[in-house]
């Protein structure tokens, strides 16, 4: 039997496993890993170059070089990554991209005759497009996830505020004018309110802190695009009722394009759910016509411009003024549409957006180079349903806005060109 002062004894073995304390644990613990350093500063870099282009109020006073602003950490991210052993940066094919980017840029800046300025904005842009052309696929993928969580979160402060305005809260405002781009709003700091449209509306549209609903919502549905088959996750739940919000037609049309695209890419069968949605469409497009005799958002804003008018066009279709509308006419009969014409604001009024603007800027050779430039992005994708959803998705934003070298809709559609085959492959591997 044994006795009790034996019974009692710690053995000075197990007292030193206890107070012994793993080095290498410690350290997990206590110390920010160099990797999360390294992706937190290009998340940084490219989430300023993101909102950058699309201008929120915030940004205005840097909106001529927040591209440098952004590869500052993004150089830092890459000069961290350079000293790990599992690198961020290790995707070899950003060469032909990164070519044709330059090529293409430095085109529009000696056409447009820009300045030294324009041709230094150039270099910082391509440093930052270098990082993603590079980086992992699935830092990608990851970077894409809290680029939706971003705007998802301001989304989750931008709409309270602006339903407490709409149920007459006094909120301070004042009075901003953007005047580069001739807008000018009521800024009650959370959301934005055009002061020209604000007295002739039933209620005042959704655009957040951006310029216009129809970038809020375009934008929105663009990093939808990467969440193929996550779209359930709560950041994109918010992103999808911000773009309902903005009652913009361009983000309806594509939104349904994207359900489409979504079951498409997955190999779903597309025509039942074709089916529900048309049906869908057509009953919600009569109920509201019809409600309180079309003097509703919905008839207003999405089914009238819907409309074909006199001329055979539709109505909504209104990105040009007539004075550039008959100009553009007379520009693509003559020999500057290989190279375009100075285009000028206060001759052919404010509001000229879409194809023709940017045709008539910088001609056709512009257009084929932005196509090759999107081909060669497309090369490491081996996904063609993936690649034509990007195409047709460029397409259509090409010929609304022509914005396809902004960080906001190129990130996303590059994005989708290697996150959404990466997250279906996953998806497969999860499926018993």
């Amino acid at each position: 039997m044994k006795r009790l002062s034996d019974t009692l004894k710690i053995r000075r073995g197990s007292i030193d496993r206890w107070l012994t304390i793993d080095k290498n644990k410690l350290e997990a613990l206590c110390l920010i890993q160099k990797s999360d350093i390294a992706f937190t500063l290009l998340y940084l870099g490219i989430i300023i170059a993101y909102l950058g282009s699309m201008s929120p109020w915030f940004m205005w006073k840097v909106s001529h070089y927040y591209s440098l602003i952004a590869s500052m950490p993004i150089v830092m991210a890459w000069l961290i990554s350079r000293t790990l052993k599992d690198q961020l940066f290790t995707r070899g094919d950003y060469k032909y991209p990164l070519i044709a980017y330059l090529i293409t840029a430095l085109y529009m800046a000696i056409v447009n005759e820009g300045n030294m300025n324009g041709f230094i904005i150039i270099v910082f842009n391509a440093i930052n497009l270098l990082a993603i052309f590079s980086l992992k696929v699935e830092k990608l993928a990851q970077l894409m996830k809290w680029l939706c969580v971003t705007i998802a979160v301001m989304m989750l402060f931008s709409i309270p505020c602006y339903v407490m305005y709409l149920l007459g809260f006094s909120l301070p405002y004042k009075s901003v004018e953007n005047e580069d781009l001739m807008y000018s709003f009521y800024n009650y700091y959370f959301f934005l309110l055009d002061n020209r449209f604000t007295a002739e509306t039933i209620l005042p549209r959704f655009h957040s802190v951006f310029l216009e609903p129809g970038h809020l919502g375009s934008a929105c549905v663009f990093l939808l695009l990467t969440q193929i088959s996550k779209w359930k996750k709560w950041y994109n739940i918010v992103l999808f009722i911000t773009t309902l919000m903005t009652f913009s037609l361009a983000a309806y049309l594509l939104l349904v394009v994207l359900y489409f695209i979504g079951l498409w890419v997955r190999g779903k069968n597309i025509w039942l759910h074709l089916v529900v949605i048309t049906t869908l469409l057509i009953t919600g497009g009569i109920f509201a016509y019809n409600y309180n005799k079309g003097n509703n958002l919905v008839n207003m804003f999405i089914l009238e411009r819907l409309e074909i008018d006199k001329d055979g066009k539709f109505v909504g279709d209104n990105r040009v003024t007539e004075e550039f509308d008959d100009e553009f006419d007379d520009f693509i009969s003559s020999d500057d549409i290989l190279f375009g014409r100075k285009y000028e604001n206060a001759k052919y009024g404010w509001g000229n957006s879409g194809y023709r603007v940017f045709i008539y800027d910088y001609g056709i050779v512009f257009v084929m180079l932005l196509l090759v430039f999107y081909i060669t992005c497309s090369l490491g994708c081996l996904n063609y349903r993936v690649k034509l959803a990007m195409f047709a998705f460029g397409i259509v934003t090409f010929w609304a806005r022509s914005t396809l070298l902004d960080y906001f809709d190129f990130l996303p559609l590059y994005s989708l060109l290697f996150v959404v085959p990466l997250t279906i492959k996953r998806t497969a591997n999860r499926q018993p």
